[in-house]
């Protein structure tokens, strides 16, 4: 009689994410004996002990036996390690069962180290078909495809089988029991392809004629079965440990190898100008916060601009948030907070900055009209209030300035009304002018001003010997007396001659302790605490 009787597919009841699947179950024939044959794989990082599972026969019309009853059956003492592919000692079978061609298996309940009695939900699983393969079968794939292979890779609906037996989800690209990549399996090692290889291990073609094949020993079906899974427990154990030792050593190595050489390159010219190019076409494309991102990761070897680089960049995406809240709420009640958002987009920003403007002459031309409007109406506060908010945002704006004037000839505005026009004007005029840039001799004399006002009301040493102290604050001006160097002085005054110089009116104390007042310049002091 055949080893394996399953004339029929056998179905696994299980879920690609439990941590112990059944990954081979069979009816056969061992010698006197008509058993149930069970093999399970631990993918989890736990023992698992107490096994119990639930079974269903069926005849060889596929005819459920028994009323579709389910059968339990046991196994308290087998243990099964972490990441262990273990078999179960047959399950003898009574005559009532003698008729079953096919059968539908799951794990009804198992006890993990880590945690109490786990019992499986059927209906968080589904059914798999289990693919039937003779006991030769198996021992050819071991010895001519990979120690571990024990079935076929397949793609299933939701999911994929490995030859190591373990089902993974379809979103996993690598099987969760031996690491194999998925597209490797499935393109190489299906059931055609294995099946190929094996033909042509048996039967290489020689150039001479190959001599008769060597008889195999017959054995029983239970030394066949001993055979099988002795081999797998033993030699292949030791070897696939060996493997992935060795294997993960590799991988180790060459990872830290791949690390240095990568962290070597980014010091280099060339990955920072490449970063940097990269940068600037993501800034072009508009994608701003991809382009901080690469100016962040340079950061530890830094190019000589990457500051203005960063600080422009910073101000371009401060920019786009202004233009892109001035959009959010360019329909609201009050047009003045589009337009305050607008008037903050770059001229660097060119994108947006045309676009902008022309929001800003549409909100202008609108905040004008109601103004007149007002002013048709003789409602003159309201419209020098719409005035006055869209000069404080558009200091420059020509015709915001020109209805000024037309309300300054009305003859019929108060006093109150004029003074508040003609304030106006002047705060614009102000900005206006703070808005034009410096000539030097006014830059000159504000940094003056500046060290002037520091220097009031503080204790300063003479750096120079025969420092004049005089009776004004002039060259001109009479010599009281020479202070030696270090003399302590205290300013009471400051004042500034022109553009060139700051005088300094001062308590000053030689180092004999002698007090004295009088002027001094500045360029002969020096802070205390210098």
């Amino acid at each position: 009689m055949d080893q394996i009787i399953s004339n029929r597919p056998t179905r696994v009841l299980l879920n690609p994410t439990d941590r112990v699947q059944i990954v081979n179950a069979s009816l056969s024939q061992l010698d006197q004996d008509f058993s149930l044959i069970v093999d399970v794989l631990n993918v989890s990082n736990v023992a698992v002990s107490n096994f119990v599972f639930s079974v269903n026969f069926y005849d060889e019309f596929s005819k459920p036996l028994f009323d579709g009853a389910s059968f339990s059956f046991s196994a308290p003492d087998a243990i099964v390690e972490p990441h262990q592919l273990y078999y179960f000692k047959p399950f003898p079978l009574d005559e009532r069962f003698h008729i079953a061609r096919q059968i539908d298996i799951g794990i009804q309940s198992a006890v993990f180290d880590d945690t109490t009695e786990s019992l499986y939900q059927s209906s968080d699983q589904s059914y798999y078909e289990l693919p039937i393969i003779s006991l030769e079968k198996h021992q050819e794939m071991k010895d001519y495809i990979a120690p571990d292979c024990i079935t076929y890779g397949e793609n299933l609906k939701t999911s994929w089988r490995c030859i190591c037996g373990s089902t993974n989800l379809r979103a996993e690209f690598e099987c969760g029991h031996c690491h194999r990549n998925k597209f490797y399996v499935l393109n190489t090692l299906t059931k055609p392809l294995i099946d190929q290889k094996i033909s042509a291990a048996l039967n290489p073609v020689a150039e001479e004629t190959p001599a008769p094949p060597k008889e195999k020993p017959q054995l029983s079906s239970e030394n066949m079965l001993q055979k099988l899974r002795g081999q797998t427990l033993d030699t292949m154990k030791f070897r696939t440990k060996k493997d992935i030792f060795f294997f993960v050593l590799v991988l180790i190595l060459a990872s830290l190898l791949l690390l240095l050489t990568h962290t070597q390159f980014k010091t280099t010219n060339l990955y920072k100008n490449y970063q940097l190019k990269k940068a600037d076409e993501l800034i072009e494309a508009d994608e701003l916060a991809e382009a901080k991102i690469l100016y962040q990761n340079l950061s530890d070897h830094a190019p000589e601009d990457l500051a203005s680089r960063q600080e422009s960049l910073d101000s371009l995406i401060e920019s786009k948030a202004h233009f892109e809240m001035g959009l959010s709420v360019l329909d609201a009640k009050d047009p003045f907070v589009a337009l305050n958002h607008f008037t903050k987009v770059l001229p660097e920003d060119g994108l947006r900055y045309n676009e902008a403007h022309e929001h800003i002459a549409n909100l202008e031309s609108k905040i004008l009209s109601t103004a007149q409007e007002y002013l048709d109406q003789n409602q003159i506060d309201q419209a020098l209030d719409l005035l006055h908010r869209l000069l404080n945002t558009l200091p420059n704006s020509a015709e915001g300035l020109n209805l000024l004037d037309q309300i300054l000839e009305i003859d019929t505005i108060s006093p109150a009304q004029r003074a508040r026009l003609n304030e106006i004007k002047e705060k614009e005029k102000e900005k206006e002018r703070l808005s034009q840039p410096l000539s030097s001799e006014d830059k000159k004399r504000a940094e003056l001003s500046e060290k002037a006002s520091d220097l009031l009301h503080s204790f300063q040493l003479v750096n120079e010997d025969h420092a004049n102290l005089r009776k004004g604050p002039s060259l001109d001006a009479e010599i009281l007396l020479s202070l030696p160097k270090n003399s302590n002085v205290y300013i009471y005054e400051t004042v500034i001659e022109k553009t060139d110089r700051i005088w300094c009116h001062v308590e000053a104390q030689s180092p004999q302790g002698d007090l004295s007042q009088g002027w001094i310049s500045s360029r002969v002091l020096e802070n205390k605490a210098d």
